[in-house]
Protein backbone atom coordinates (compact mmCIF):
# COMPACT_ATOMS: atom_id res chain seq x y z
CA UNK A 1 0.00 0.00 0.00
CA UNK A 2 1.36 3.38 -0.97
CA UNK A 3 2.57 5.76 1.79
CA UNK A 4 0.45 8.85 2.40
CA UNK A 5 -2.81 7.29 1.34
CA UNK A 6 -5.66 7.53 3.87
CA UNK A 7 -6.22 3.82 4.42
CA UNK A 8 -8.99 3.27 6.91
CA UNK A 9 -8.60 0.25 9.05
CA UNK A 10 -11.15 -1.45 11.26
CA UNK A 11 -13.04 -2.06 8.04
CA UNK A 12 -13.69 1.64 7.65
CA UNK A 13 -15.57 1.92 10.90
CA UNK A 14 -12.96 3.94 12.75
CA UNK A 15 -13.22 6.76 10.24
CA UNK A 16 -16.75 6.42 8.95
CA UNK A 17 -18.27 5.91 12.36
CA UNK A 18 -15.90 8.30 14.10
CA UNK A 19 -15.43 11.13 11.66
CA UNK A 20 -18.81 10.64 10.02
CA UNK A 21 -20.83 10.79 13.20
CA UNK A 22 -18.91 13.78 14.48
CA UNK A 23 -19.07 15.76 11.30
CA UNK A 24 -22.78 15.03 10.96
CA UNK A 25 -23.25 16.05 14.63
CA UNK A 26 -25.19 12.99 15.64
CA UNK A 27 -25.92 13.51 19.31
CA UNK A 28 -27.68 10.31 20.31
CA UNK A 29 -24.52 8.25 20.90
CA UNK A 30 -22.52 7.79 24.08
CA UNK A 31 -25.44 8.35 26.45
CA UNK A 32 -26.93 11.27 24.56
CA UNK A 33 -23.80 13.43 24.78
CA UNK A 34 -23.92 16.63 22.77
CA UNK A 35 -21.86 16.91 19.57
CA UNK A 36 -19.58 19.39 21.33
CA UNK A 37 -18.97 16.98 24.22
CA UNK A 38 -18.32 14.11 21.82
CA UNK A 39 -15.92 16.28 19.83
CA UNK A 40 -14.03 17.19 23.00
CA UNK A 41 -13.81 13.52 23.99
CA UNK A 42 -12.41 12.62 20.59
CA UNK A 43 -9.89 15.47 20.50
CA UNK A 44 -7.45 13.52 22.67
CA UNK A 45 -7.55 9.85 21.61
CA UNK A 46 -4.80 8.95 24.09
CA UNK A 47 -7.09 9.73 27.03
CA UNK A 48 -9.73 7.37 25.66
CA UNK A 49 -7.37 4.63 24.50
CA UNK A 50 -4.74 4.78 27.24
CA UNK A 51 -1.63 4.78 25.02
CA UNK A 52 -0.11 6.36 21.94
CA UNK A 53 0.08 3.15 19.92
CA UNK A 54 -2.67 0.56 19.89
CA UNK A 55 -3.01 -2.88 18.30
CA UNK A 56 -6.44 -4.04 17.15
CA UNK A 57 -7.29 -7.63 16.26
CA UNK A 58 -9.71 -7.83 13.34
CA UNK A 59 -11.35 -11.23 12.93
CA UNK A 60 -13.90 -12.14 10.29
CA UNK A 61 -16.37 -14.74 11.45
CA UNK A 62 -16.90 -17.56 8.96
CA UNK A 63 -20.23 -19.31 8.73
CA UNK A 64 -21.52 -22.84 8.40
CA UNK A 65 -24.58 -24.04 6.52
CA UNK A 66 -27.16 -26.63 7.47
CA UNK A 67 -28.65 -29.18 5.08
CA UNK A 68 -31.16 -26.61 3.85
CA UNK A 69 -28.33 -24.23 2.93
CA UNK A 70 -29.20 -21.77 5.69
CA UNK A 71 -26.16 -20.04 7.20
CA UNK A 72 -25.35 -20.05 10.91
CA UNK A 73 -22.32 -18.93 12.93
CA UNK A 74 -22.39 -21.28 15.93
CA UNK A 75 -18.96 -22.92 16.27
CA UNK A 76 -17.76 -20.87 13.30
CA UNK A 77 -14.03 -20.43 12.76
CA UNK A 78 -12.22 -17.15 12.17
CA UNK A 79 -12.22 -16.63 8.41
CA UNK A 80 -9.95 -13.56 8.44
CA UNK A 81 -7.30 -12.70 11.04
CA UNK A 82 -5.50 -9.37 10.89
CA UNK A 83 -3.55 -7.34 13.46
CA UNK A 84 -3.67 -3.59 12.86
CA UNK A 85 -1.45 -1.07 14.63
CA UNK A 86 -2.01 2.70 14.74
CA UNK A 87 0.45 5.22 16.12
CA UNK A 88 -1.69 8.12 17.30
CA UNK A 89 1.28 10.50 17.29
CA UNK A 90 2.65 9.86 13.80
CA UNK A 91 -0.68 8.68 12.30
CA UNK A 92 1.21 5.75 10.78
CA UNK A 93 -0.59 2.42 10.55
CA UNK A 94 0.39 -1.15 9.75
CA UNK A 95 -1.57 -4.32 9.10
CA UNK A 96 -0.25 -7.84 9.62
CA UNK A 97 -2.34 -10.59 8.03
CA UNK A 98 -2.26 -14.04 9.66
CA UNK A 99 -3.16 -16.91 7.29
CA UNK A 100 -6.07 -18.77 8.83
CA UNK A 101 -4.37 -22.16 8.24
CA UNK A 102 -1.34 -21.13 10.33
CA UNK A 103 -0.23 -24.06 12.51
CA UNK A 104 -0.02 -23.14 16.20
CA UNK A 105 -0.04 -24.70 19.63
CA UNK A 106 -2.54 -22.61 21.57
CA UNK A 107 -2.36 -21.80 25.31
CA UNK A 108 -5.00 -24.48 25.95
CA UNK A 109 -2.48 -27.07 24.73
CA UNK A 110 -4.28 -27.93 21.49
CA UNK A 111 -2.29 -27.89 18.24
CA UNK A 112 -3.84 -27.13 14.88
CA UNK A 113 -4.99 -24.27 12.69
CA UNK A 114 -5.15 -20.86 14.33
CA UNK A 115 -8.68 -20.20 13.10
CA UNK A 116 -9.91 -23.17 15.17
CA UNK A 117 -8.99 -21.34 18.39
CA UNK A 118 -11.95 -19.07 17.69
CA UNK A 119 -14.26 -22.10 17.90
CA UNK A 120 -12.87 -23.32 21.23
CA UNK A 121 -12.32 -20.07 23.08
CA UNK A 122 -13.59 -17.17 21.01
CA UNK A 123 -11.69 -13.96 20.51
CA UNK A 124 -9.97 -14.28 23.92
CA UNK A 125 -8.23 -17.56 23.06
CA UNK A 126 -7.40 -16.23 19.60
CA UNK A 127 -5.79 -13.15 21.20
CA UNK A 128 -3.84 -15.29 23.68
CA UNK A 129 -2.63 -17.54 20.85
CA UNK A 130 -1.42 -14.56 18.82
CA UNK A 131 0.41 -13.22 21.86
CA UNK A 132 2.07 -16.57 22.55
CA UNK A 133 3.02 -17.04 18.87
CA UNK A 134 4.08 -13.51 17.91
CA UNK A 135 4.83 -11.83 21.24
CA UNK A 136 2.23 -9.08 20.71
CA UNK A 137 -1.13 -9.05 22.46
CA UNK A 138 -3.94 -6.99 20.89
CA UNK A 139 -5.29 -4.10 22.96
CA UNK A 140 -8.73 -4.27 21.35
CA UNK A 141 -10.68 -6.51 19.00
CA UNK A 142 -13.28 -6.15 16.27
CA UNK A 143 -15.13 -9.31 15.19
CA UNK A 144 -17.04 -8.95 11.95
CA UNK A 145 -20.16 -10.99 11.34
CA UNK A 146 -20.41 -13.22 8.28
CA UNK A 147 -22.79 -10.72 6.65
CA UNK A 148 -20.40 -7.76 7.12
CA UNK A 149 -18.87 -7.73 3.65
CA UNK A 150 -22.18 -7.93 1.79
CA UNK A 151 -24.03 -5.38 3.89
CA UNK A 152 -21.22 -2.81 4.17
CA UNK A 153 -20.45 -2.94 0.43
CA UNK A 154 -24.15 -2.56 -0.35
CA UNK A 155 -24.36 0.31 2.14
CA UNK A 156 -21.75 2.29 0.18
CA UNK A 157 -23.45 1.41 -3.11
CA UNK A 158 -20.87 -1.07 -4.44
CA UNK A 159 -17.11 -0.79 -4.99
CA UNK A 160 -14.48 -0.87 -7.73
CA UNK A 161 -12.02 -3.79 -7.59
CA UNK A 162 -9.54 -5.36 -9.98
CA UNK A 163 -8.80 -9.07 -10.42
CA UNK A 164 -5.68 -10.54 -12.02
CA UNK A 165 -7.60 -13.52 -13.41
CA UNK A 166 -11.09 -14.95 -13.66
CA UNK A 167 -12.81 -16.31 -10.56
CA UNK A 168 -15.49 -18.92 -11.12
CA UNK A 169 -16.75 -21.26 -8.41
CA UNK A 170 -20.15 -22.69 -7.50
CA UNK A 171 -21.03 -24.39 -4.23
CA UNK A 172 -24.76 -24.86 -3.66
CA UNK A 173 -24.15 -26.33 -0.20
CA UNK A 174 -22.01 -23.38 0.89
CA UNK A 175 -24.23 -20.82 -0.80
CA UNK A 176 -21.45 -19.53 -3.07
CA UNK A 177 -21.87 -18.67 -6.73
CA UNK A 178 -18.76 -16.76 -7.80
CA UNK A 179 -18.48 -15.57 -11.38
CA UNK A 180 -16.10 -12.64 -11.83
CA UNK A 181 -14.01 -11.92 -14.95
CA UNK A 182 -10.44 -10.66 -14.96
CA UNK A 183 -9.88 -6.92 -14.80
CA UNK A 184 -11.35 -3.80 -13.22
CA UNK A 185 -15.05 -4.01 -12.37
CA UNK A 186 -17.77 -2.54 -10.15
CA UNK A 187 -19.24 -5.16 -7.81
CA UNK A 188 -22.14 -5.29 -5.35
CA UNK A 189 -22.22 -6.81 -1.88
CA UNK A 190 -22.97 -10.37 -2.96
CA UNK A 191 -20.20 -10.27 -5.56
CA UNK A 192 -17.83 -8.82 -2.95
CA UNK A 193 -18.43 -11.89 -0.77
CA UNK A 194 -17.25 -14.07 -3.65
CA UNK A 195 -14.34 -11.71 -4.31
CA UNK A 196 -12.92 -12.20 -0.80
CA UNK A 197 -13.91 -15.86 -0.29
CA UNK A 198 -12.70 -17.37 -3.60
CA UNK A 199 -9.90 -19.89 -3.14
CA UNK A 200 -9.98 -22.11 -6.25
CA UNK A 201 -12.05 -23.03 -9.31
CA UNK A 202 -14.31 -26.09 -9.18
CA UNK A 203 -12.32 -29.29 -9.55
CA UNK A 204 -15.13 -31.71 -8.67
CA UNK A 205 -18.86 -31.95 -9.43
CA UNK A 206 -21.82 -34.13 -8.55
CA UNK A 207 -22.82 -36.59 -11.27
CA UNK A 208 -26.29 -37.84 -12.11
CA UNK A 209 -25.97 -40.54 -9.45
CA UNK A 210 -25.25 -38.07 -6.65
CA UNK A 211 -21.55 -38.89 -6.48
CA UNK A 212 -18.69 -36.38 -6.36
CA UNK A 213 -16.39 -36.92 -9.35
CA UNK A 214 -13.29 -35.01 -10.53
CA UNK A 215 -13.64 -32.62 -13.47
CA UNK A 216 -11.35 -32.97 -16.48
CA UNK A 217 -9.31 -30.25 -18.18
CA UNK A 218 -9.77 -27.72 -15.37
CA UNK A 219 -8.13 -24.34 -16.07
CA UNK A 220 -6.69 -22.95 -12.81
CA UNK A 221 -6.95 -19.27 -11.90
CA UNK A 222 -4.08 -17.01 -10.84
CA UNK A 223 -6.38 -15.86 -8.02
CA UNK A 224 -6.22 -19.25 -6.28
CA UNK A 225 -4.67 -19.74 -2.84
CA UNK A 226 -4.74 -18.09 0.57
CA UNK A 227 -2.09 -15.48 -0.22
CA UNK A 228 -4.09 -14.06 -3.14
CA UNK A 229 -7.20 -14.28 -0.97
CA UNK A 230 -5.51 -12.16 1.69
CA UNK A 231 -4.43 -9.62 -0.95
CA UNK A 232 -8.02 -9.33 -2.19
CA UNK A 233 -9.31 -8.78 1.34
CA UNK A 234 -6.88 -5.90 1.74
CA UNK A 235 -7.86 -4.52 -1.68
CA UNK A 236 -11.52 -4.55 -0.64
CA UNK A 237 -10.73 -2.51 2.49
CA UNK A 238 -9.20 0.17 0.29
CA UNK A 239 -12.07 0.03 -2.17
CA UNK A 240 -14.66 0.51 0.58
CA UNK A 241 -12.71 3.45 1.95
CA UNK A 242 -12.57 5.14 -1.46
CA UNK A 243 -16.24 4.54 -2.27
CA UNK A 244 -17.50 5.62 1.14
CA UNK A 245 -15.92 9.05 0.78
CA UNK A 246 -17.38 9.86 -2.62
CA UNK A 247 -19.58 13.00 -2.64
CA UNK A 248 -22.83 11.05 -2.82
CA UNK A 249 -21.88 8.92 0.18
CA UNK A 250 -20.71 11.80 2.37
CA UNK A 251 -24.39 12.70 2.73
CA UNK A 252 -25.17 9.13 3.83
CA UNK A 253 -22.46 8.61 6.45
CA UNK A 254 -25.04 8.21 9.21
CA UNK A 255 -26.74 5.36 7.32
CA UNK A 256 -23.41 3.74 6.38
CA UNK A 257 -22.12 3.98 9.94
CA UNK A 258 -25.26 2.31 11.32
CA UNK A 259 -24.87 -0.50 8.79
CA UNK A 260 -21.28 -0.94 9.94
CA UNK A 261 -22.11 -1.01 13.65
CA UNK A 262 -24.70 -3.70 13.07
CA UNK A 263 -22.02 -5.98 11.61
CA UNK A 264 -19.48 -6.12 14.42
CA UNK A 265 -18.70 -7.14 17.96
CA UNK A 266 -15.98 -5.14 19.70
CA UNK A 267 -14.59 -4.10 23.08
CA UNK A 268 -13.97 -0.60 21.71
CA UNK A 269 -16.52 1.89 22.94
CA UNK A 270 -18.16 4.22 20.47
CA UNK A 271 -16.31 7.25 21.86
CA UNK A 272 -13.05 5.32 21.41
CA UNK A 273 -13.91 4.51 17.80
CA UNK A 274 -14.85 8.15 17.27
CA UNK A 275 -11.48 9.22 18.62
CA UNK A 276 -9.73 6.89 16.19
CA UNK A 277 -11.93 8.04 13.34
CA UNK A 278 -11.38 11.72 13.98
CA UNK A 279 -7.61 11.27 14.30
CA UNK A 280 -7.46 9.63 10.87
CA UNK A 281 -10.11 11.77 9.16
CA UNK A 282 -8.44 15.04 10.16
CA UNK A 283 -4.80 14.20 9.54
CA UNK A 284 -4.67 11.19 7.28
CA UNK A 285 -2.29 8.33 7.92
CA UNK A 286 1.38 9.22 7.59
CA UNK A 287 1.99 5.77 6.12
CA UNK A 288 0.28 2.40 5.86
CA UNK A 289 2.20 -0.87 5.46
CA UNK A 290 0.52 -4.23 5.04
CA UNK A 291 2.14 -7.67 4.86
CA UNK A 292 1.33 -11.32 5.42
CA UNK A 293 3.31 -13.34 7.95
CA UNK A 294 6.14 -15.21 6.17
CA UNK A 295 5.97 -18.96 5.96
CA UNK A 296 5.29 -21.94 3.74
CA UNK A 297 2.20 -24.08 3.24
CA UNK A 298 1.80 -27.78 2.65
CA UNK A 299 -0.28 -30.86 3.35
CA UNK A 300 0.25 -33.31 6.18
CA UNK A 301 -2.07 -35.72 7.97
CA UNK A 302 -4.62 -35.04 5.23
CA UNK A 303 -4.93 -31.30 5.91
CA UNK A 304 -3.33 -28.10 4.65
CA UNK A 305 -1.22 -26.10 7.15
CA UNK A 306 0.75 -22.87 6.90
CA UNK A 307 3.99 -23.06 8.87
CA UNK A 308 5.40 -19.72 9.96
CA UNK A 309 9.02 -18.69 9.70
CA UNK A 310 8.76 -18.03 13.41
CA UNK A 311 11.80 -15.83 14.02
CA UNK A 312 10.97 -13.60 11.04
CA UNK A 313 7.30 -13.49 11.99
CA UNK A 314 8.08 -12.39 15.55
CA UNK A 315 10.53 -9.75 14.33
CA UNK A 316 7.95 -8.53 11.82
CA UNK A 317 5.28 -8.29 14.52
CA UNK A 318 7.60 -6.42 16.89
CA UNK A 319 8.55 -3.99 14.14
CA UNK A 320 5.18 -3.36 12.51
CA UNK A 321 2.93 -3.58 15.55
CA UNK A 322 5.14 -2.27 18.37
CA UNK A 323 7.40 0.03 16.37
CA UNK A 324 10.60 -1.79 17.36
CA UNK A 325 13.07 -0.55 14.72
CA UNK A 326 15.80 -2.97 15.85
CA UNK A 327 13.43 -5.87 15.18
CA UNK A 328 12.72 -4.42 11.74
CA UNK A 329 16.42 -4.18 10.99
CA UNK A 330 16.83 -7.91 11.66
CA UNK A 331 14.55 -8.61 8.72
CA UNK A 332 16.94 -6.96 6.25
CA UNK A 333 19.94 -8.99 5.06
CA UNK A 334 22.88 -6.92 3.79
CA UNK A 335 25.77 -7.89 1.51
CA UNK A 336 28.74 -5.47 1.60
CA UNK A 337 31.44 -5.11 -1.08
CA UNK A 338 34.63 -3.08 -0.81
CA UNK A 339 34.79 -1.09 -4.04
CA UNK A 340 37.39 1.32 -2.73
CA UNK A 341 41.18 1.12 -2.63
CA UNK A 342 41.18 0.99 1.18
CA UNK A 343 41.56 -2.39 2.86
CA UNK A 344 39.06 -3.37 5.54
CA UNK A 345 36.18 -1.09 4.47
CA UNK A 346 33.65 -3.91 3.88
CA UNK A 347 34.43 -5.50 7.25
CA UNK A 348 34.19 -2.15 9.06
CA UNK A 349 30.89 -1.25 7.37
CA UNK A 350 29.45 -4.68 8.16
CA UNK A 351 30.33 -4.29 11.82
CA UNK A 352 28.65 -0.89 12.05
CA UNK A 353 25.44 -2.22 10.47
CA UNK A 354 25.48 -5.38 12.56
CA UNK A 355 25.56 -3.27 15.73
CA UNK A 356 22.40 -1.55 14.50
CA UNK A 357 20.66 -4.91 14.24
CA UNK A 358 20.89 -5.59 10.50
CA UNK A 359 21.49 -9.16 9.37
CA UNK A 360 24.84 -9.27 7.56
CA UNK A 361 24.81 -11.74 4.68
CA UNK A 362 28.56 -11.37 4.17
CA UNK A 363 31.31 -9.03 2.96
CA UNK A 364 33.80 -9.28 0.12
CA UNK A 365 35.93 -7.30 -2.33
CA UNK A 366 34.20 -5.94 -5.44
CA UNK A 367 35.40 -7.02 -8.89
CA UNK A 368 36.66 -3.52 -9.56
CA UNK A 369 36.94 -0.23 -7.65
CA UNK A 370 34.53 2.65 -8.26
CA UNK A 371 34.44 6.28 -7.25
CA UNK A 372 30.93 6.55 -5.79
CA UNK A 373 29.30 4.32 -3.19
CA UNK A 374 26.00 2.74 -4.25
CA UNK A 375 23.19 1.04 -2.30
CA UNK A 376 21.00 -1.43 -4.20
CA UNK A 377 17.76 -2.82 -2.76
CA UNK A 378 15.72 -5.58 -4.31
CA UNK A 379 12.09 -5.17 -3.20
CA UNK A 380 9.81 -2.21 -2.53
CA UNK A 381 8.89 -3.72 0.84
CA UNK A 382 12.28 -2.77 2.29
CA UNK A 383 12.78 0.56 0.54
CA UNK A 384 12.32 2.56 3.76
CA UNK A 385 14.94 0.49 5.60
CA UNK A 386 17.29 0.59 2.60
CA UNK A 387 17.13 4.38 2.53
CA UNK A 388 17.69 4.45 6.29
CA UNK A 389 20.91 2.47 5.76
CA UNK A 390 21.95 4.88 3.00
CA UNK A 391 21.36 7.87 5.25
CA UNK A 392 23.26 6.26 8.13
CA UNK A 393 26.29 5.53 5.93
CA UNK A 394 26.14 8.74 3.92
CA UNK A 395 25.39 7.05 0.58
CA UNK A 396 23.56 9.31 -1.88
CA UNK A 397 23.17 6.86 -4.77
CA UNK A 398 20.26 4.45 -4.11
CA UNK A 399 18.92 2.07 -6.76
CA UNK A 400 16.23 -0.60 -6.96
CA UNK A 401 17.27 -3.74 -8.84
CA UNK A 402 15.21 -6.91 -8.21
CA UNK A 403 17.48 -8.90 -10.55
CA UNK A 404 20.80 -8.06 -8.91
CA UNK A 405 22.76 -11.35 -8.66
CA UNK A 406 24.34 -10.74 -5.25
CA UNK A 407 22.74 -12.33 -2.20
CA UNK A 408 21.05 -10.15 0.39
CA UNK A 409 18.04 -7.83 0.38
CA UNK A 410 20.42 -4.85 0.26
CA UNK A 411 23.74 -4.75 -1.59
CA UNK A 412 26.37 -2.13 -0.68
CA UNK A 413 29.20 -1.11 -2.96
CA UNK A 414 31.48 1.03 -0.80
CA UNK A 415 33.40 3.27 -3.18
CA UNK A 416 36.38 5.57 -2.88
CA UNK A 417 34.19 8.50 -1.76
CA UNK A 418 33.46 6.81 1.60
CA UNK A 419 36.24 4.24 1.96
CA UNK A 420 38.69 6.04 4.25
CA UNK A 421 35.94 7.92 6.09
CA UNK A 422 34.17 4.64 6.91
CA UNK A 423 37.31 3.14 8.42
CA UNK A 424 37.85 6.20 10.61
CA UNK A 425 34.19 6.26 11.62
CA UNK A 426 34.19 2.58 12.56
CA UNK A 427 37.39 2.91 14.64
CA UNK A 428 35.91 5.79 16.63
CA UNK A 429 32.83 3.82 17.70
Amino acid sequence: MRPGRVILFLLLLAVLVGGGYLYLQVSQIAGGASPQTMLQMAQNPRELLGKDRIVVLIAGKDYNRDRRGIGYTKNARADTIMLVSLDLNTKAAAALSVPRDTFVTAPDGVSGKINATFVRGGVELLSQTLEQTLGVRPDYYVVLKDTAVKNIVDAVGGVWVETIDFMKYKDSWGGLNIDLPAGRQFINGEQAVGFVRFREVNRTAMNQYGRIVPLKNVTPSKEEGDLRRTARQQQLLRAIAVQATTPQNLLRLNEIANAGFNELQTNLTRPQMMALGLAVARSGLGSFNSVTLPGDGGYRYGAYYYDLELDKSRALAAWMLRGDEQAGNKLVSVMVYNASDVAGVARATSGMLERRGYSIQGFDTANQPQEQSVLIYKTAAIEAQARAIATFLGITEVQKDPEHPSSGDVVLLMGRDLGQAMLERASSQ
